[in-house]
């Protein structure tokens, strides 16, 4: 690919322990290649503060169907209260990285719903037709953090599913500490940065967080931005990038996209 010019990389991505891993591995991945690497998660993954509505729900899913677990950080967060699921209960994914996941965490025998292909093949609108397919479940369990998934609540309720939601996890937000800020500030001195970016949300919260620092914004934006779903591709434009390349979540993919961006802006 010739020679990766000098350029600054922010990677983001919705992350609890399974997907932080990525994260890290990753960061380590463009450091290695001559980067100057920030591995900035979208947001930070806890257990709710108040455990009772969850521990109440998972005692007894004798009314539910099917359990949509709408994330890695789901899995990880349900793990923690449920070690084996009962034998009427089938589980739903909205992609084949999140169903690999709960295999890991519940076994391979456990039955799992989920659209087939990598993330450009996924996502709500993606499992609603595979659950068409199926058949609609009658009694749906959506785990979740504070909010998510309302397409796909609805969709299932206009279909007549008993739909409930619970809380599994909490949501927190990316902030920069001073340290991080002032690295921001010094990296803003060089070329514009290639961004690689895992969900909608992700660019949200990155606004958000890089606010405070007049001119991160437009400076983030005036370079390129790596995206693995369709539906960030035309958020990342909405939020004022340019150049912007689909890829693979695969690492050998986005290293080749993040790669070929670079070599654009440089």
């Amino acid at each position: 690919s010739g020679r990766i010019p000098k350029c600054s990389r922010i990677r983001l991505q919705d992350t609890s322990g399974f997907a932080g891993a990525v994260n890290q591995r990753l960061a380590l991945r463009f450091s290695k290649l001559g980067f100057r690497t920030f591995a900035w998660p979208a947001f930070t993954i806890r257990l709710p503060e108040d455990e009772t509505p969850v521990v109440k729900r998972f005692s007894d899913l004798s009314d539910i169907d099917l359990v949509l677990l709408v994330s890695p950080a789901s899995v990880a967060a349900v793990a923690h209260w449920v070690d084996h699921w009962p034998s009427h209960v089938t589980l739903a994914t909205v992609g084949e990285g999140t169903a690999r996941v709960a295999r890991a965490a519940w076994g391979e025998s456990v039955p799992i719903i989920y659209p087939a292909g990598d993330a450009a093949h996924s996502g709500s609108e993606a499992l609603m037709a595979e659950l068409r397919k199926r058949g609609i479940p009658s009694r749906v369990l959506i785990c979740r953090g504070q909010t998510g998934r309302e397409w796909l609540s609805e969709e299932l309720l206009s279909e007549g599913a008993d739909v409930q939601k619970l809380m599994c996890y909490e949501r927190l937000p990316l902030q920069l500490t001073v340290q991080q800020e002032d690295e921001l500030r010094e990296a803003m001195k060089g070329p514009a940065p290639v961004t690689y970016i895992t969900s909608s949300e992700a660019i949200v919260s990155l606004l958000r967080a890089v606010h405070p620092v007049e001119g991160a914004w437009e400076w983030i934006t005036s370079g390129a931005v790596v995206v693995i779903h369709p539906r960030s591709e035309s958020k990342v434009l909405e939020a004022g990038f340019h150049l912007v390349r689909m890829s693979s979540p695969i690492d050998d993919e986005v290293e080749k996209n993040v790669i070929a961006c670079a070599e654009g802006l440089g």
